[in-house]
């Protein structure tokens, strides 16, 4: 075999492993919403925030939460946990419990190694204190 037909086949190769690959998802964050109770959003009880995001195809750990303005000091705090991504309806969620009554902006972020790539937003107003019976939230200040 000759060294130029080797070359060919292993460039060729590269192609159409490239190929099928493809470029690595680029997932947008489109909105974020979060499910409040009917008695609005409450410390010491847990939601469950939603970031839609524009492709189904996203890496693991990618998008995530964060909470910024109004009561929190400096440039804001990331939701813990471990957000789960749910391709069949390319959506993020995340269990969330507030832990500061008042105006808080609740971010949807996606990011790549190094930058962060899009993001939404909605100001949320969490109106008390509650306690999480695990079924529902029962109001308590």
């Amino acid at each position: 075999m000759s060294r130029s037909f080797s070359r060919t086949v292993v460039g060729t190769a590269i192609v159409a492993a490239v190929t099928m690959i493809g470029p690595p998802a680029n997932a947008d964050v489109a909105s974020v919403s979060v499910a409040a109770g009917p008695e609005g959003l409450l410390t010491g009880c847990r939601y469950t925030v939603t970031a839609a995001v524009t492709d189904s195809m996203i890496p693991p750990g990618s998008v995530f939460f964060l909470l910024a303005g109004g009561v929190i000091p400096g440039d804001g705090e990331r939701i813990p946990g471990e957000a789960v991504h749910h391709p069949e309806n390319n959506t993020v969620t995340a269990s969330w419990t507030p832990t500061r009554i008042g105006s808080q902006n609740l971010i949807g972020m996606q990011s790549e190694p190094g930058r962060y790539t899009s993001s939404k937003f909605i100001t949320v107003d969490v109106v008390g204190s509650g306690l999480d019976t695990g079924s529902s939230c029962l109001r308590i200040g």
